[in-house]
This record gives structure tokens, sequence and C-alpha cells, in this order.
């Protein structure tokens, strides 16, 4: 019971970091986060900017944060795990695009930001968590 609850918190944690900032203003680089990058510029690895939640990134990993929390209060083990690790890849794949775009500086651990913490701390904790999960009993 406790391990499920965890677990929805970390997926909480999954969906509020896709809306915060990601990445802060350093070394030229803009204030930016995964709301702000273009789902459909992702898939073709190009930084293209969008001024819709429902068209960026971050719904995607919303929708993974979601069904993480589903997984963890129903005591599915199956979703939990896998929507975890489906947002923790959306996330490297985001810093990934991210350092490519703006491939003339590095990027720093301290250059990340609330957002960007929050997704993969989640992620990262509730996939180790997963395990850990008992099924409800019917």
């Amino acid at each position: 019971m406790l391990v499920g609850l965890f677990i929805a918190l970390c997926g909480i944690a999954i969906a509020v970091g896709a809306d915060l900032t990601w990445i802060g203003v350093v070394h030229g680089r803009p204030k930016t986060g995964i709301d702000h990058t273009s789902l459909n510029g992702l898939l073709h690895w190009s930084y293209q900017y969008t001024g819709s939640f429902v068209k960026s990134f971050a719904i995607a990993v919303v929708i993974a944060g979601v069904l993480v929390v589903v997984g963890g209060l129903f005591g599915w083990r199956v979703p939990a795990g896998l929507f975890s690790l489906i947002a923790l890849v959306a996330a490297g794949l985001w810093l990934a695009l991210y350092t490519s775009h703006y491939s003339s500086t590095s990027l720093a651990f301290s250059d990340l930001g609330l957002g960007a913490i929050l997704t993969i701390a989640g992620s990262v904790l509730g996939l180790i968590s997963t395990p850990f999960l008992r099924r409800r009993r019917a």
C-alpha cells in the first residue's frame, strides 16, 4: 500500500515537472522547458518551438506521469514501471535534443531546473520502486 502511494507521488512529480522550467538562463541559452518544444519536432530530431501545451513534448510526459499514478494506486506493476521508464527516456531524449541544438556550450547538472529534476527523479524512483509493489487482493 505504501509503495503504491510512493509510486503515485513519483507520477505526480513526473507530471508536475513537465510544466516547470527545465533549463535556466545560462551560458547564453534561453530559459526553457519541454512545454515549449514541439512533439512533432522531437520526433524528427529538430528543436522546434511551440506555444501550445497540447502540441508540446510535455503532454507525452504528463500522460506518462498520470499513468504512473494510476499504476501505483491500483497496484499495477507493468504500467507503473513501463510509464516510469517512458518518462525517463522522454527526459533523456529531450535533454539530448537540447544539447545537440545548443552544441556550442556544455550542459552541466547545475544548469538543470526544478522541472527536469522532478521528472528525472520521479521516473527513476518510480522505476526502482515498481518491483516492490504488491498487487491488490480481489
